[in-house]
């Protein structure tokens, strides 16, 4: 019996032992699981699958009003595999989960990023919490997050009338993403095909583009779903804008013609009168907006079997015009394209503009929304051969970059006091910004996170910014320096991450991460430095190869203590890292030279004559020699890639293009720019008109070349295939 006691004991320890255990894990977790934290407080909460499919949608704005959100827009730099993160529409939390626990290095990473004062971290199992002013809620808790697809990019949940609906996000890789809406309370009528059904009366000169089901309509449109419009459309109507104004293109029921409806409820016989086959109306409201003004005239006439509503005669005639000529949508299938490629062909709602396209379609009790939210120029569009754009300052250097986001080639103009503005391959101006002072040095293009998505990299007098295509800082970026800095920044990879290496006028050497932390500082010397900093894998050791304004050339160790190692004198003007060595260039007695450092970073042999002539550009790629008007392109290995002659002496930029073997060269006494051929040959259309300065850049998806320049304060813009 005693046994049994002892048994009955033992067992109830046990299991009291296991469940206080598991109340304590519970509690614990429930602290930072999103199925505890989240609540109606919230109104909504974005939960992020894939990191980078959402940013570039620009999804992240849902969230805009959550004080932790901007941080969100940094995260680049973060490389935690299968990361999904949790964000609160309204409160100040985000909730990072990974497949393990965390460690302290990367809770330190994420923690840099957020740069508010007052944020607070607890992590528990997966989940890492940061949350400012936190309180817990247990009303109305958002119990269905494991519910949402995890294929897709991301899934919004939204808090509304006492329930929570849910939105889930594809990046669709071609510019486009879609939407998919769980809505309980929204019932609209069937998918349209409205392509085939409005294309062959619509101009293809038209502008804006927007299809709405009949029922749709009604449910959007108090004016329409009570106004004379709804007793005759039978699929849906049109809204175009064309030579800037508004026209509503409309189907219409068996006996139900529109114009006899309008006659029929017309109170006055002077509101209506008929003109060569067009009716005008008046005191008629169609819709919410059209007529814009109450009780303004409109204008209507019939094709084929369709209605055009117009709020302007000549406009009216213009339509039918259009008709009559063939110069219609389905007779034009490039603009076909352009208003409907990347769509649906089934809809309830078409949207397209010059900065957007979007669908929305109604089936089985789901929204799906296909858009090209912003980034909006992922829009399929003509592309200019040439155009001109004014900014707000006075360019002083123009940067071309390949733009990701939007496709083309964009390009960055900065004045001298710091002021920045990004042109988008098309002329459109993008985004603004300042840097505080003048930027000094070179402006580079990197690919920081080597995903192929490029940023800007420069610095001012104390400061090292990384901006990425969206404007946006990257990361902990701008690096804010004691000392004043004196050189480009060079950048490289070592144990798998990018780092940075920038010189001080202190004769110090700086090394930064890419979430712009600053990770040591070494000194090599009291002159400031003057070269361009390089790192070197000598022997295992990560090392600084440095010159000063003493002409003094240095190795600095940047990981382990030591005392720098001084080489001597260099004679070097410019200098690059390739190979893994640092090539050194400078002129002598009508000469160009170049001295490569050996495997240990010391000199290598004697310094070896290439080609007579005088340093024109050095860049990571090649160098460029001039002597006289005759231009050579060398490898760093001194092979002679390409040779031109010119016919003008006063050469002011010359641009090699080193995947077609061409060059863009501005001469500066006529203000022409040239463009030759691998072949030496004046390509087709050439010269143009430049002034300044020049730059060149190949898009290599269209296998097109931009070239930019300046006339007064406007950019301008060449292309050719």
């Amino acid at each position: 019996m005693k046994r049994i006691v002892l048994i009955g004991l033992v067992s109830v320890a046990v299991i009291w032992i296991a469940y206080s255990s598991y109340q304590l894990w519970i509690n614990n977790d429930s602290q930072v699981n999103p199925q505890y934290v989240f609540c109606e407080q919230d109104q909504g909460v974005l939960l992020i699958n894939n990191y980078n499919e959402t940013k570039n949608s620009d999804y992240l704005k849902v969230v805009a009003s959550n004080p932790l959100a901007n941080s969100l827009e940094n995260l680049d730099s973060i490389k935690i595999p299968h990361l999904r993160i949790y964000a609160s529409q309204q409160r100040a939390i985000i909730i990072f989960e990974k497949e393990n626990s965390w460690k302290k290095e990367e809770i330190d990473l994420i923690y840099s990023q957020f740069k508010l004062t007052g944020v607070e971290s607890r992590h528990e199992g997966p989940y890492l919490m940061f949350s400012k002013d936190y309180t817990a809620c247990n009303h109305n808790l958002l119990t269905q997050l494991r519910e949402a697809d995890k294929k897709a990019s991301a899934n919004f949940w939204k808090y509304n009338q006492n329930q929570w609906s849910r939105t889930d996000m594809y990046n669709l890789n071609n510019g486009y993403f879609e939407y998919r809406s769980s809505n309980p309370t929204a019932i609209y009528g069937e998918a349209i095909q409205d392509i085939p059904l409005f294309a062959s009366v619509i101009p293809y000169t038209a502008d804006n583009y927007s299809f709405h089901e009949r029922f749709y309509a009604e449910k959007t449109d108090s004016i329409f779903e009570i106004g004379p419009m709804n007793d005759w459309v039978d699929k849906g109507f049109v809204v175009l804008e064309y030579e800037g104004a508004s026209v509503i293109i409309s189907d219409y029921r068996s006996q139900q013609t529109p114009r006899l409806i309008l006659i029929e409820q017309s109170k006055q016989e002077d509101s209506v009168n008929i003109s060569d086959e067009i009716y005008s109306f008046s005191g008629f409201q169609l819709t919410n907006d059209f007529p814009s003004q109450k009780n303004k005239r409109i204008y209507i006439t019939e094709i084929e079997d369709k209605v055009i509503i117009t709020e302007s005669k000549s406009i009216t005639q213009k339509l039918l015009v259009e008709y009559q000529l063939g110069k219609t949508l389905a007779l034009n299938p490039e603009k076909m394209n352009y208003f409907f490629g990347g769509l649906p062909s089934f809809t309830n709602h078409r949207f397209v503009s010059n900065n957007q396209k979007r669908s929305i379609t109604w089936k089985n009790h789901l929204l799906f929304e296909v858009s090209t939210e912003p980034p909006g120029e992922q829009l399929v569009k003509e592309d200019k051969t040439s155009w001109s754009a004014s900014v707000n300052h006075t360019v002083f250097e123009l940067v071309p970059i390949y733009d990701h986001l939007r496709g083309g080639i964009s390009v960055l103009s900065y004045s001298e006091d710091g002021k920045y503005e990004l042109v988008s391959s098309n002329g459109k101006s993008l985004w603004r910004g300042d840097a505080d002072g003048a930027i000094q040095g070179e402006v580079r293009v990197i690919d920081v996170f080597d995903n192929n998505k490029h940023q800007f990299l420069f610095r001012t007098k104390k400061r090292v910014h990384l901006i990425d295509l969206n404007g946006k800082e990257v990361g902990g970026f701008p690096y804010l320096s004691d000392n004043e800095l004196t050189t480009s920044i060079s950048d490289f990879v070592w144990n798998g991450t990018k780092r940075f290496l920038v010189g001080t006028e202190k004769g110090e050497v700086i090394m930064l991460n890419s979430a712009g932390q600053e990770l040591t500082i070494i000194k090599v010397g009291n002159s400031s430095v003057i070269q361009t900093p390089y790192a070197l894998n000598i022997k295992g050791k990560l090392t600084a190869w440095v010159v000063n304004k003493e002409h003094k050339e240095y190795l600095g160790f940047l990981e382990k203590p030591g005392k720098p190692v001084e080489l001597g004198s260099v004679d070097s003007e410019s200098a690059v890292k390739y190979n893994g060595k640092v090539v050194n260039y400078f002129e002598k007695e009508g000469e160009v030279y170049c001295q490569k450092s050996d495997v240990n970073g010391l000199k290598g042999s004697n310094p070896i004559p290439i080609e007579k002539g005088k340093i024109f550009t050095v860049t990571n790629d090649y160098i460029v020699i001039v002597k006289s008007n005759n231009f050579s392109v060398f490898t760093h290995d001194q092979s002679l890639l390409y040779t031109k002659t010119v016919p003008f002496n006063e050469v002011g930029s010359f641009v090699y293009l080193k995947n077609r073997k061409e060059c863009v060269v501005l001469d500066n006494l006529q203000n022409k720019i040239h463009a030759y051929s691998s072949l030496g040959e004046e390509v087709t259309d050439f010269p143009k008109e430049g002034r300044e300065l020049v730059v060149a850049e190949t898009d290599k998806d269209k296998k097109q070349v931009y070239i930019f320049s300046k006339i007064a304060q406007s950019i301008i813009c060449y292309k050719y295939k």
